[in-house]
């Protein structure tokens, strides 16, 4: 096995190393960042479900209360159409209008609980605008560790020729091979054009 085939096995060892390096440290990094993502969510639900479960109480009750109301009040009417009595009437429409007004309050307060709880920091769309940063800054540190496997897959070959190739070329040119070339007809344009034969054939006029 030569010496290039040796390095290049050694730097696709290494790119392979590297690229799997890189696998688990993203999958690692998404899993913390997913299980984060669960514990964040959960938190957030959590932390509104038991006045969510509260306002859905007061609500029904909100319904049933409403409900009583207006039923003592057309009860009243319905006597008011029988006897005549007003000051029933005007007790119970008194009533029913105080008890709304309590209703409404408790309506109204439960309202701003809720409003209040979902404002409560962090909400879902915060929890997801902070995951999507910081998988940004992670993508930078992958991104670093990328370069690192491209830069082991360059090195598998070698752009400069290697050393005996330039010798032999120098053997070429330098020892006087285009006078062999040239034979009897020593003129300097045939040695000069034997010269440049061997500079065409071994591919130097190319570079």
């Amino acid at each position: 096995m030569g010496r290039y085939e040796r390095a290049a096995k050694t730097s696709l060892k290494e790119a392979t190393a590297l690229a799997s390096g890189i696998i688990d440290t993203v999958r690692q990094d998404l899993r913390r960042e997913e299980v984060r993502l669960e514990e964040e969510m959960a938190d957030r639900v959590a932390s509104i479900q038991a006045i969510l479960n509260e306002v859905a109480s007061i609500q029904d009750a909100i319904i049933a209360g409403s409900s009583e109301v207006k039923r003592e009040l057309e009860k009243a009417r319905k006597r008011l159409v029988k006897s005549g009595d007003r000051d029933l009437m005007v007790t119970q429409i008194i009533g029913s209008a105080n008890r709304l007004g309590e209703l409404r309050a408790l309506h109204n307060d439960a309202v701003q609980r809720i409003q209040g709880a979902l404002a409560r920091p962090p909400s879902a769309v915060d929890i997801i605008e902070r995951m999507t940063k910081d998988l940004l800054k992670l993508s930078g540190s992958w991104e670093a560790d990328a370069r690192e496997v491209d830069e082991a897959i360059a090195d598998v070959v070698d752009a400069n020729a290697p050393f005996e190739l330039i010798e032999l070329q120098r053997e070429l040119n330098n020892n006087g091979y285009d006078l062999i070339l040239a034979g009897e007809n020593r003129d300097q344009e045939n040695i000069d054009a034997q010269r440049a034969k061997i500079r065409e054939l071994s591919g130097e006029e190319s570079n």
